[in-house]
């Protein structure tokens, strides 16, 4: 039977194990990505403390972002017709930056937003490209 040091009641090693494994992953996520052979995520995670969601309906696509303690004037919105991006700072104190692409194409100039009570709602319209209508030939 193995004795933990750190927690003899821990007989089997777990909590070592867990902080060896916890040491590797942050060694991982902080060594350099052309170095490492552990890839870091291709879009790093928002320094936020709110959320993100994202709803495709049939004409549009609807975004509810979370941002407390922020003002209006200090949130930036781009659209692009594949993608929004959202960024926020109050002076330091918080800071938002969220990204997202999509499939649909979308009208970027269709794109409303409201801010109540902390919450940034985008609506965009999706834009609908008619399918090319067959043509009946006649065969002689």
């Amino acid at each position: 039977m193995r004795k933990n040091r750190k927690n003899p009641n821990d007989v089997f090693g777990i909590e070592d194990l867990l902080d060896s494994w916890m040491d590797m992953m942050n060694l991982a996520y902080n060594t350099d990505v052309e170095t490492s052979p552990i890839r870091k995520p291709s879009m790093a995670r928002p320094k936020h403390e709110g959320t993100m969601s994202y709803e495709e309906r049939e004409k549009d696509i609807v975004f509810t972002i979370d941002m407390p303690g922020v003002a209006k004037k200090d949130i930036e919105v781009e659209v692009l017709e594949h993608s929004i991006s959202v960024k926020a700072e109050n002076g330091g104190k918080r800071k938002y930056n969220y990204s997202r692409r999509f499939k649909p194409t979308v009208d970027s100039k269709s794109a409303k937003a409201t801010f109540t009570n902390g919450v940034l709602d985008i609506t965009i319209n999706k834009v609908i490209e008619e399918k090319p209508k067959g043509t009946v030939v006649k065969i002689n």
